[in-house]
């Protein structure tokens, strides 16, 4: 039953892996630098010759830089780019013009503009456009009294260049890179879920999770999560100021949400990982050789363990079909359910009479399980009812509370 269980994963991870692979291939690094390079160079030729055949220019290179430096992969990026070069140009212009009208280009007047340019530049709405003010400011002091004429036609073509490289994106606006997010949070949804029931399965057979599971699966977790945030980001940026994009401002799908509920069921994983511990450190697995020499409550306590590992196993796997359809929309159809299999096991949980720290032990486990159900139910806020079905949890909680109190007065005394 076990190899069916894993071929079957292994059969929907690479009919996961064949579905992604070409939106991987569309939205890629290297199919996003191609057409970054097209589009650049499409629009470096369009604004050379509309300044050569214009203005008669020979060689508008600032019109050619400037289309070339703002050409980027989204249209908002390529607006933003495309205000912070025309702000840096046009402060080290103003910068530099009097100092390069007055005086001209001497070691006094360098280090003055040097220093007023190099202080602008670091203002934070410029982005990385703002090394072009001291880059600016140097060229317009080198021109001199004698060739002051020439700052007006260098910042018109510069203005030209960039009118047309934001033009030409937003006009030929480049695709969305929706793809790519709906890939990496399948991913993300797909690996989180292995591994809740890794740990499922590492409760039924009273082992440690890192025992059914790879040692790496933490780092795997953080990795697919800074890809699925990195993914998401260009998404939604790909969809502002873009003609292509859905009259809606977002995708329902590709809700920052959806990713901060994944992240958060992933943290309360590890955290359900060290809750399993503290409980087997607080019940060990009993012996062989010593079951027959067990009393009525170590019998007793060793059943109730075991029936509370297949309640939390089976919670795990229906939390792990869960993050699979979290998707933004409606819950897994299979919440409810889970809910109430929750609230059984927490009830009896709350009805028995065990050690202190096995029963706190129990109670962080299923308050860690609570938790990451009502994130995979879209972090809605919590009705009266379930405020009810946590009554045990919270009695026991307080009841522990008091019995610590009451044994630190205890040894205080």
């Amino acid at each position: 039953m076990r190899e069916e269980t894993t071929g079957a994963a292994v059969r929907r991870a690479g009919a996961a892996l064949a579905a992604v692979r070409p939106a991987r291939l569309r939205d890629g690094p290297w199919a996003v630098r191609w057409l970054v390079a097209v589009r650049a160079s499409v629009a470096a030729a369009l604004a050379w010759q509309l300044c050569a055949g214009v203005w008669g220019t020979p060689r508008p290179a600032p019109a050619v830089v400037a289309a070339l430096l703002v050409v980027h992969p989204t249209v908002f990026r390529s607006c933003a780019a495309g205000l912070q070069y025309a702000a840096g140009c046009t402060l080290g212009a103003l910068i530099a013009l009097p100092a390069a009208v007055l005086v001209g280009p001497t070691w006094l007047s360098m280090s003055a503009v040097l220093l007023l340019s190099l202080l602008a530049a670091g203002h934070e709405r410029l982005g990385a456009h703002g090394l072009h003010v001291p880059i600016t400011a140097v060229f317009v002091l080198l021109l001199g009294p004698s060739h002051a004429r020439e700052i007006g036609p260098h910042l018109l073509q510069i203005g030209v260049g960039i009118c047309v490289a934001v033009l030409f994106n937003a006009l030929l606006p480049p695709p969305l890179r929706l793809r790519a997010a709906e890939a990496a949070l399948d991913r993300l949804r797909a690996e989180l879920a292995g591994v809740l029931d890794g740990v499922a399965d590492a409760v039924r057979a009273v082992r440690h999770p890192d025992e059914v599971l790879d040692p790496d699966w933490r780092d795997r977790l953080a990795d697919l999560i800074a890809q699925a945030r990195s993914a998401l980001g260009q998404a939604h940026e790909s969809l502002r100021w873009n003609v292509r994009a859905p009259r809606r401002h977002t995708v329902w799908h590709l809700d920052r949400r959806v990713l901060e509920n994944l992240e958060r069921v992933a943290h309360d994983t590890e955290a359900v990982v060290a809750a399993l511990d503290d409980l087997a450190a607080q019940r060990p697995p009993p012996r062989a050789e010593s079951a027959p020499y067990a009393a009525d409550g170590a019998a007793g306590a060793d059943a109730w363990d075991q029936e509370f590992r297949a309640g939390c196993a089976r919670l795990l796997t229906c939390l792990a079909l869960c993050v699979r359809g979290c998707r933004g929309g409606s819950p897994h159809p299979v919440l409810p359910a889970t809910r109430r299999v929750w609230r059984e096991l927490a009830e009896r949980c709350g009805d028995r009479h065990d050690r202190l720290d096995a029963r706190l032990a129990e109670c962080r486990l299923l308050m860690l399980i609570d938790r990451s159900l009502r994130h995979v139910a879209g972090g809605r806020h919590r009705t009266a009812q379930t405020v009810r079905n946590r009554t045990a949890i919270t009695e026991l909680t307080a009841v522990a509370g008091e019995e610590a109190h009451a044994r630190a007065a205890a040894q205080h005394r």
